[in-house]
Protein backbone atom coordinates (compact mmCIF):
# COMPACT_ATOMS: atom_id res chain seq x y z
CA UNK A 1 0.00 0.00 0.00
CA UNK A 2 1.55 3.37 -0.90
CA UNK A 3 3.07 4.96 2.05
CA UNK A 4 0.75 8.37 2.08
CA UNK A 5 -2.48 6.33 1.76
CA UNK A 6 -4.67 9.53 2.61
CA UNK A 7 -3.26 10.58 -1.14
CA UNK A 8 -4.51 7.60 -2.88
CA UNK A 9 -8.04 8.05 -0.60
CA UNK A 10 -8.37 11.89 0.60
CA UNK A 11 -11.69 12.12 1.12
CA UNK A 12 -14.96 9.19 2.05
CA UNK A 13 -16.38 10.37 -1.39
CA UNK A 14 -12.95 8.50 -2.79
CA UNK A 15 -13.10 6.13 -0.93
CA UNK A 16 -17.09 5.23 -1.10
CA UNK A 17 -16.32 5.12 -4.80
CA UNK A 18 -13.18 2.32 -5.08
CA UNK A 19 -15.77 0.63 -2.64
CA UNK A 20 -18.70 0.99 -5.42
CA UNK A 21 -16.52 -0.08 -7.89
CA UNK A 22 -14.87 -3.82 -5.60
CA UNK A 23 -17.31 -4.83 -2.71
CA UNK A 24 -18.11 -8.34 -3.23
CA UNK A 25 -21.45 -8.82 -1.00
CA UNK A 26 -20.94 -10.49 1.56
CA UNK A 27 -24.53 -12.91 3.04
CA UNK A 28 -25.44 -14.61 5.66
CA UNK A 29 -24.87 -18.01 3.67
CA UNK A 30 -21.45 -17.32 3.50
CA UNK A 31 -21.01 -17.39 7.76
CA UNK A 32 -23.90 -20.08 8.30
CA UNK A 33 -21.98 -22.49 9.23
CA UNK A 34 -19.21 -21.09 11.40
CA UNK A 35 -21.74 -19.67 13.41
CA UNK A 36 -23.99 -22.51 13.65
CA UNK A 37 -21.22 -25.13 14.30
CA UNK A 38 -19.98 -22.23 16.82
CA UNK A 39 -23.61 -22.34 18.60
CA UNK A 40 -24.03 -26.11 18.32
CA UNK A 41 -20.54 -26.81 20.52
CA UNK A 42 -21.31 -24.51 22.68
CA UNK A 43 -24.07 -26.87 23.23
CA UNK A 44 -26.66 -23.17 23.10
CA UNK A 45 -24.88 -21.48 25.57
CA UNK A 46 -23.32 -18.68 24.39
CA UNK A 47 -24.80 -16.10 26.79
CA UNK A 48 -23.64 -14.23 30.04
CA UNK A 49 -23.97 -16.33 32.37
CA UNK A 50 -26.37 -14.17 34.15
CA UNK A 51 -28.52 -13.52 31.06
CA UNK A 52 -29.10 -17.14 30.77
CA UNK A 53 -30.02 -17.62 34.02
CA UNK A 54 -32.87 -15.72 33.76
CA UNK A 55 -34.14 -17.89 30.51
CA UNK A 56 -35.74 -14.58 28.53
CA UNK A 57 -33.65 -15.00 25.56
CA UNK A 58 -35.24 -12.57 23.49
CA UNK A 59 -34.24 -11.08 19.88
CA UNK A 60 -34.35 -7.52 21.15
CA UNK A 61 -31.52 -7.73 23.84
CA UNK A 62 -29.29 -11.26 23.23
CA UNK A 63 -26.78 -9.98 21.15
CA UNK A 64 -25.34 -6.85 24.00
CA UNK A 65 -26.11 -10.25 26.16
CA UNK A 66 -23.37 -12.34 23.96
CA UNK A 67 -20.51 -13.88 25.96
CA UNK A 68 -17.12 -12.47 25.11
CA UNK A 69 -16.22 -15.65 23.19
CA UNK A 70 -19.31 -15.96 21.32
CA UNK A 71 -18.55 -12.32 20.50
CA UNK A 72 -14.97 -13.10 19.14
CA UNK A 73 -16.42 -15.79 17.68
CA UNK A 74 -18.78 -14.74 15.49
CA UNK A 75 -16.62 -11.29 14.45
CA UNK A 76 -14.17 -13.33 13.81
CA UNK A 77 -15.63 -15.27 11.09
CA UNK A 78 -17.66 -12.26 9.67
CA UNK A 79 -14.10 -10.67 9.27
CA UNK A 80 -12.64 -14.18 7.88
CA UNK A 81 -15.83 -14.05 5.13
CA UNK A 82 -15.33 -10.28 4.53
CA UNK A 83 -11.38 -10.53 3.72
CA UNK A 84 -11.93 -13.49 1.72
CA UNK A 85 -14.06 -12.08 -0.51
CA UNK A 86 -12.79 -8.42 -0.52
CA UNK A 87 -9.12 -8.57 0.27
CA UNK A 88 -8.04 -5.56 -0.80
CA UNK A 89 -11.22 -3.68 0.47
CA UNK A 90 -10.41 -4.69 4.02
CA UNK A 91 -6.72 -3.88 3.65
CA UNK A 92 -7.14 -0.16 2.27
CA UNK A 93 -9.46 0.38 5.12
CA UNK A 94 -7.55 -1.05 7.63
CA UNK A 95 -4.82 0.76 6.33
CA UNK A 96 -6.57 4.04 5.99
CA UNK A 97 -7.30 3.28 10.08
CA UNK A 98 -3.88 2.31 10.81
CA UNK A 99 -1.96 5.14 8.89
CA UNK A 100 -4.45 7.94 11.08
CA UNK A 101 -4.17 6.53 14.10
CA UNK A 102 -0.10 6.02 14.34
CA UNK A 103 0.48 9.20 12.80
CA UNK A 104 -2.05 11.79 13.03
CA UNK A 105 -2.59 12.01 9.38
CA UNK A 106 -5.84 12.00 7.53
CA UNK A 107 -9.31 11.00 8.82
CA UNK A 108 -9.83 7.87 9.72
CA UNK A 109 -13.52 8.42 9.05
CA UNK A 110 -12.61 8.25 5.40
CA UNK A 111 -13.24 4.25 5.73
CA UNK A 112 -16.50 4.51 7.63
CA UNK A 113 -18.29 3.23 4.77
CA UNK A 114 -16.21 0.13 5.39
CA UNK A 115 -17.01 -0.29 9.40
CA UNK A 116 -20.77 0.95 9.31
CA UNK A 117 -20.86 -2.18 6.34
CA UNK A 118 -18.98 -4.48 8.48
CA UNK A 119 -21.41 -3.56 11.47
CA UNK A 120 -24.65 -3.87 9.43
CA UNK A 121 -24.04 -7.32 8.16
CA UNK A 122 -22.70 -8.35 12.13
CA UNK A 123 -26.49 -6.85 13.39
CA UNK A 124 -28.35 -8.55 10.08
CA UNK A 125 -26.32 -11.80 10.32
CA UNK A 126 -26.88 -12.33 14.53
CA UNK A 127 -30.35 -11.57 14.17
CA UNK A 128 -31.05 -14.69 11.34
CA UNK A 129 -29.16 -16.71 13.48
CA UNK A 130 -31.62 -16.21 15.98
CA UNK A 131 -34.39 -16.90 13.98
CA UNK A 132 -32.90 -20.08 12.95
CA UNK A 133 -31.16 -21.63 15.60
CA UNK A 134 -30.84 -19.68 18.73
CA UNK A 135 -34.81 -19.59 19.02
CA UNK A 136 -34.92 -23.35 19.15
CA UNK A 137 -32.68 -23.29 21.76
CA UNK A 138 -34.62 -22.02 24.14
CA UNK A 139 -36.99 -24.32 26.54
Amino acid sequence: MDTDIFEQFPDRETFDKYWNENYQPVTYEDVREAFTDFVKSADGHIYLSDYEEKGLISREDFKENLSQEAQFTFEDGLTEVFYDKNPELYETAFALYEESKLTGKGDASVAQTFHETFRALYAEFLDRLYDEVLAAWQH
